[in-house]
């Protein structure tokens, strides 16, 4: 708040100069990484604004003085995030707005409900404002763009690409094969997620379903609790380097794997390469299935047998 803090201090109302349409105080998401800010500003009264969330400066925007809405993408975190806008008035004092937001996350028993009285952040069929500038209803070119521009959800959203590794839809803007913009709320995506995933991963899904011992997420159908709809930095979309993906479920672990070598020293579980998989780092997905096995634990192969099992990584040559 660098601006902000030499100034003299005034109070207005949000509602004065310049305040947040959406998304509104004490609200909720359903995980992502970003959200949608669209504030309303005064013509003329403010020519930088800048983004906080939790005290820090996520975004800076100069330029703004013929403009009447300020449209941004914001990262997010899980848990409580504090959004403020601020931005100096042409009459030297500052003016702000500030809402609350909680980010659920599937994968953290600590963010995984908000608190009371949040209600869900729906953005489609909460901000009839947007509707002025933007295509908020689908197109035909909508099916199948041509070019990414093509997509009525571009221009809002182009960040959900901005990842190492892209979901294929995402990554050719098929957003509708997902989101259905019949549904209620609009473009609400089929609960649980395996309904929207069996589309295009029904083969995998079937013969993991046959395995005797499945992890819970995917025996509930909530492939979006570990995996990433639109993209990550990791590989198969992961919303997390696996072995830190498990230990946010798996609380009362410490990182330190229960089999140990003949010296006491717990096996690996980051840091090393992965044999059975060349050019991985060794993780907790290297010898348990994060879907389903045969095996107890979820293991590749018969832990009761530490003479095959092993060997499937030591003593090879």
């Amino acid at each position: 708040m660098f601006f902000l803090l030499f100034l003299p201090l005034k109070s207005y109302s949000a509602d004065d100069i310049l305040r947040i349409i959406t998304p509104a105080d004490k609200t909720y998401i359903q995980g992502g990484q970003s959200i949608d800010v669209v504030s309303k500003v005064e013509k003329n009264a403010l020519d930088t604004m800048q983004i906080f969330v939790d005290g820090k400066t996520v975004k800076t925007i100069t330029g703004i003085k013929d403009k009447e809405y300020i449209c941004l993408t914001i990262p997010v975190h899980p848990g409580l995030n504090q959004i403020m806008i601020a931005g100096v008035g042409a009459d030297g004092f500052p003016h702000s707005g500030q809402v609350s937001v909680f980010v659920i996350s599937p994968i953290s028993a600590r963010y995984n409900s908000p608190p009371d009285g949040y209600a869900r952040y729906l953005f489609h069929s909460s901000s009839s404002v947007c509707f002025t500038c933007h295509q908020m209803d689908p197109t035909i070119s909508d099916g199948r763009p041509a070019k990414p521009s093509d997509s009525s959800c571009y221009t809002c959203h182009k960040d959900v690409t901005n990842h190492k590794y892209v979901h294929g839809p995402t990554a050719v803007w098929a957003c509708l094969m997902c989101h259905d913009p019949k549904a209620q709320p609009k473009y609400e995506v089929p609960s649980p997620a395996e309904k929207a995933c069996e589309v295009c991963h029904k083969d995998q899904i079937d013969s993991w379903k046959k395995l005797n011992h499945q992890h819970g997420p995917f025996a509930m159908g909530m492939c979006t609790t570990c995996h990433s709809p639109h993209g990550s930095d990791w590989p198969f979309w992961t919303r997390k380097f696996p072995t830190d993906l498990c230990l946010s479920c798996h609380v009362g672990q410490t990182g330190d794997h229960i089999i140990t070598f003949f010296d006491g020293t717990p096996h690996p579980i980051r840091g090393k390469p992965d044999p059975r998989h060349p050019g991985q780092e060794l993780s907790c997905a290297s010898c348990h299935s994060p879907h389903a096995s045969n095996f107890k634990f979820q293991l590749f192969g018969d832990y009761r047998h530490p003479r095959h099992f092993c060997t499937q990584c030591h003593f090879k040559g």
